[in-house]
């Protein structure tokens, strides 16, 4: 069997090999349309793509970074925490659909490191662009990659005076539905426990809470330094469980602070939601291990990190695409 040319897939799509060549490589040039008629029939005809031949005629390397800051310590990697290993698998899906790979580009502290780092790989062709997820406010990396006019987008950080592409969640439309589903139940009175105060994420479920709180008929009950770990979920819980009164409830920002509070009812006799009412965020695989099943904020993990490839790719293709905002929805368990 001879090998399959663009010739052969011309002359059965009824098109120019030129066609070919562009539709096959998904050059914005052609409607989407031509694309995908021209990619159906070479499917058909068996075409499997040269990926190096594609690489060298594109002057692209088909590979998106998703950059992951690299812990030390006692603390677990991040993509054993379910918010990256989320966004990884659904970026690995989402670029597979657009014939892209993802490669995982861990970073340090050592910011100024990281972007000279981030730029030899652009030159050098091992990577197109670069998702990032979880950077602190204070970051200095997108500033600098703007200023270097690199390819990047960020998920769960909000652009400030450095205009950059962005996916963030909006905990708003969620917040009001679980003080509705709260008074509902008539709960009297909330906790709120933040979350870690160097993050966006931390600091958009703050802003959303007390705007929600207002407009509800619960009182806040107490604002607790929380910084997303299960220990501090444990070790909070003696504060709030000395102050707690009939029709309380307590807010965590995410839900492995939950899971600290839960162990410490358990181990104190203290009945969830008899006793006090429980919502956290995120809606991690342990909200529905835990018993009760935890209510909990979704954050939409899997639409973000599919959004930010579909973002990043628009960018490498000269588009210059809207920052992207997906808001939040709440699921009412057991817990209250």
């Amino acid at each position: 069997m001879k090998n399959l040319t663009r010739k052969d897939i011309a002359k059965a799509a009824g098109v120019s090999p030129s066609t070919v060549s562009r539709a096959l490589s998904g050059s914005p040039l052609l409607p989407k349309k031509t694309i995908e008629h021209v990619t159906r029939i070479a499917a058909k005809l068996g075409y499997r793509p040269n990926i190096l031949a594609r690489r060298l005629a594109s002057n692209r390397s088909f590979q998106i970074a998703f950059a992951v800051e690299l812990w030390t310590g006692t603390r677990r990697g991040p993509i054993q925490m379910s918010y990256y290993s989320a966004i990884l698998d659904a970026m690995v899906s989402e670029a597979f659909k657009r014939n892209y790979s993802v490669l995982v580009q861990p970073y340090t502290k050592d910011e100024e490191s990281f972007v000279e780092h981030f730029t030899n790989l652009i030159q050098t062709k091992h990577a197109d662009g670069l998702v990032f997820a979880g950077l602190a406010i204070k970051s200095g990396i997108p500033a600098e990659l703007t200023r270097r006019q690199l390819p990047f987008v960020v998920i769960g950080s909000k652009p400030g005076k450095d205009k950059f592409v962005s996916v963030n969640a909006d905990p708003y439309p969620a917040m009001v539905e679980m003080f509705e589903v709260l008074m509902a139940k008539k709960y009297k009175r909330i906790f709120f426990v933040e979350g870690d105060m160097n993050f966006y994420h931390a600091i958009s479920h703050r802003d959303a809470f007390m705007k929600a709180l207002k407009k509800s008929s619960l009182k806040l009950a107490g604002f607790i330094e929380g910084d997303y770990s299960r220990r501090r979920g444990y070790s909070m819980a003696p504060e709030i469980i000395v102050d707690k009164r009939k029709g309380d409830c307590v807010f965590f920002s995410n839900d492995r602070m939950a899971t600290g509070f839960y162990r410490y009812c358990y181990e104190n006799k203290v009945s969830i939601p008899d006793e006090i009412g429980v919502v956290g965020s995120d809606d991690d695989e342990s909200a529905l291990v835990l018993y009760p099943e935890l209510s909990t904020i979704r954050q939409p993990r899997v639409e973000m990190g599919a959004a930010a490839v579909n973002l990043l790719v628009d960018v490498l293709e000269k588009k210059k695409p809207e920052p992207v905002v997906i808001p939040n929805s709440f699921i009412a368990r057991r817990s209250i």
